[in-house]
């Protein structure tokens, strides 16, 4: 006689998804490379915020030589400060345009929190002030220019350009060719 069986447990498939202790794991690695990484991000973003500062002046004084070659005349104003205005006599200049080519005082320290602007010859003496005002002619020339390479230095960092008379900027002309 053949007693009743149990019918056999038929194995249950596993669950998809993670355990609760696998996604600590993953979170927990995140969150230290996160860590680590976090610091060289955000100096990469202040250096790139330092860089745009440069590359606006630069912007700026080309606007300026562009705007001047076309029959106006165009000043560039430097603070001491580093900040600066573009003014010209164009009929079409509105104020919008001329501040979208200036940079005042507040947003320079708004960009650039603690910039400080220099000019100094390639072997860093003779520093004086950044106060300069350029004047551009129709042949795209300059006169006025600060005598030497302007230095913008924030959180260690140093990003250098030269104004040339011939309107021409070079950026970290102590390390050109």
């Amino acid at each position: 006689m053949s007693t009743p069986t149990t019918p056999a447990r038929a194995a249950r498939p596993r669950a998809a998804g993670f355990t609760l202790l696998e996604l600590l794991v993953v979170i927990v690695i995140v969150a230290i490379l996160g860590a680590l990484a976090l610091p060289s991000f955000l100096a990469s973003i202040r250096s790139r915020h330092d860089t745009d500062l440069v590359n606006k002046l630069e912007q700026d004084i080309a606007w300026a030589r562009g705007d001047a070659i076309a029959g106006w005349t165009v000043t560039l104003t430097l603070a001491a400060d580093g900040s600066w205005s573009v003014s010209d006599n164009a009929p079409t200049a509105t104020s919008a345009a001329l501040a979208e080519h200036s940079m005042s005082a507040a947003q320079l320290q708004a960009d650039a929190p603690g910039v400080s602007c220099t000019v100094s010859d390639c072997s860093g003496s003779a520093s004086s002030s950044c106060a300069a005002t350029m004047t551009f002619n129709s042949l795209g020339m300059v006169s006025g220019a600060p005598a030497g390479v302007l230095s913008y230095t924030t959180g260690g960092m140093s990003y250098s350009m030269q104004v040339f008379s011939s309107g021409v900027v070079v950026e970290n002309p102590c390390h050109a060719s």
